[in-house]
């Protein structure tokens, strides 16, 4: 897996453990790591850092995941962060995460447990997709 030096990621997850794994994990390699336990300071984050990518759990203090992402997606300056959520609560409903993502509104959607060698595939899916669609959404300027 390539690394990915320099780009930043938003962990928004309560759960001190789970956070602290993903931390981990991810510096290992080579991403910035920011990190929260509390849905509004993820969303304060997001929007005062435009990270390159949120990790957001969906049961969190103050601000629920499904509610950050909303805002996030509509807000014209953060609607290009792709926002990759976990959660639990998913396992038992007997949904599968495709229907999670669309309905949270998320760029993708892992249910916990994860597999670690499976968030770092997603992530780095989601940021390569995010990297060449920006290049494509870049208005020409003049004289090009």
């Amino acid at each position: 897996m390539a690394l990915s030096s320099g780009k930043t990621v938003l962990i928004a997850e309560d759960t001190i453990a789970i956070r602290s794994i993903l931390s981990y994990l991810l510096r290992s390699r080579g991403f910035d790591v920011v990190e929260t336990g509390d849905g509004q300071d993820a969303l304060e984050k997001a929007l005062a850092l435009r990270p390159d990518l949120i990790l957001l759990d969906v049961l969190m203090p103050r601000k629920q995941g499904f509610e950050v992402c909303s805002y996030l997606k509509a807000n014209e300056d953060t609607r290009h962060i792709p926002v990759l959520m976990l959660s639990s609560i998913t396992r038992d409903s007997g949904k599968d995460d495709e229907h999670w993502k669309r309905l949270s509104n998320a760029d993708d959607f892992i249910s916990k447990p994860f597999k670690a060698h499976d968030l770092l595939a997603r992530i780095e899916r989601l940021l390569e997709t995010n990297r060449d669609t920006s290049r494509t959404e870049r208005p020409n300027k003049v004289g090009d």
